[in-house]
């Protein structure tokens, strides 16, 4: 496993720049779609993006390699994908968004037929048969796929970034187009994190813990039960990007209380967070029992003019099975090439 490397400044206590693995896909016309058909010369099944290549034959007669993304390893896995979905010499035909660039022959993957009939898609079916049939849960505990509502997280806090938050970002974006930037990470980004589409395991691991396992988290998190207070004070060093988490119970809803988080690029996406961050949540089951509804308020006055609150969703999915973390340094910087 592939671990962050960052480095803190010794006097400043900066937090870290180096961009994340995964990125958007502003690069990609949404809008539009073409089709191309040719030959697989190479096939890139990880995380945190699959990436396959084909030679295809341009309106110059030419062959031309046609880069093509889709989603993560995991996704793809519960939809049925495996190592030998594709292989060097499959002819196919791949529908995806293009990118915006013209001259890049690179696109976002929609679906793909290859010339035997295989049909490979994107929405995911394991996922789809959550959402379809429901399971009611006795609790909180199992497993549990959120509904991908992030990007409403970002419409809340994008006004609410400081000066500094948005010169922070500015940095960000322009090492995010540096190759030598992009690491394989922990993607424990919190809140943001909690709304993306990604499978979550709740664990009892006693009466005094919790512990909460993610298909982007090299560790689990881990949330105190048995009353302790948070630390007075934390060395920077020694803080986790996860923060430090005490919990305790309300009737059936479990809040969670976190503070001393470590100084992150991204870490209140879209900005950085820093030393006074304060993330408060609530699980509490919906009233059919076949969700978790997470309420939450993030503060953290250094970065954010005020408080932001919003609701993610996540669906009890006891058909699926996490997988493990994992991040391949190549994929996480194809985007760039």
């Amino acid at each position: 496993m592939k671990k962050i490397v960052c480095f803190l400044a010794a006097a400043a206590l900066l937090p870290c720049l180096p961009a994340a693995a995964h990125h958007s896909f502003v690069a990609f016309d949404e809008e539009s779609a073409i089709t191309v058909t040719g030959t697989v010369t190479e096939f890139r099944f990880v995380n945190p993006h699959t990436y396959f290549f084909v030679d295809v034959t341009n309106d110059a007669g030419e062959t031309v390699n046609f880069r093509v993304e889709t989603e993560t390893r995991n996704d793809l896995y519960r939809n049925g994908w495996r190592d030998d979905s594709l292989a060097a010499g499959d002819v196919l035909s791949v529908t995806v968004n293009p990118a915006r660039d013209a001259n890049r022959r690179y696109g976002r993957l929609l679906s793909l037929v290859k010339s035997d009939g295989t049909f490979l898609d994107i929405p995911n079916l394991e996922d789809e048969s959550g959402r379809l049939n429901r399971v009611p849960a006795a609790s909180i505990e199992g497993v549990w796929l959120p509904v991908q509502t992030f990007r409403e997280m970002f419409a809340r806090v994008e006004p609410l970034g400081t000066e500094l938050a948005r010169a922070e970002r500015a940095q960000m974006a322009e090492a995010q187009l540096q190759p030598a930037s992009v690491r394989c990470y922990n993607y424990a980004v919190l809140p943001m994190q909690l709304g993306r589409a990604h499978v979550f395991e709740i664990e009892f691991a006693g009466d005094d813990l919790i512990l909460v396992h993610g298909e982007d988290m090299e560790f689990p998190r881990q949330i105190f039960m048995d009353g302790r207070a948070h630390p007075e004070s934390v060395p920077v060093e020694d803080m986790d990007f996860m923060g430090h988490s005490t919990g305790h119970w309300e009737g059936d809803t479990l809040v969670v209380d976190t503070r001393h988080f470590r100084p992150r690029a991204g870490g209140n996406t879209p900005y950085p967070s820093g030393t006074q961050k304060h993330l408060m949540e609530r699980y509490r089951l919906s009233d059919d029992g076949t969700s978790i509804m997470i309420d939450w308020t993030l503060e953290d006055p250094e970065y954010l003019t005020a408080a932001v609150s919003h609701t993610f969703e996540w669906q009890h999915s006891p058909h699926i099975q996490r997988q493990p973390f994992s991040c391949d340094q190549d994929s996480a910087t194809e985007y760039l090439r």
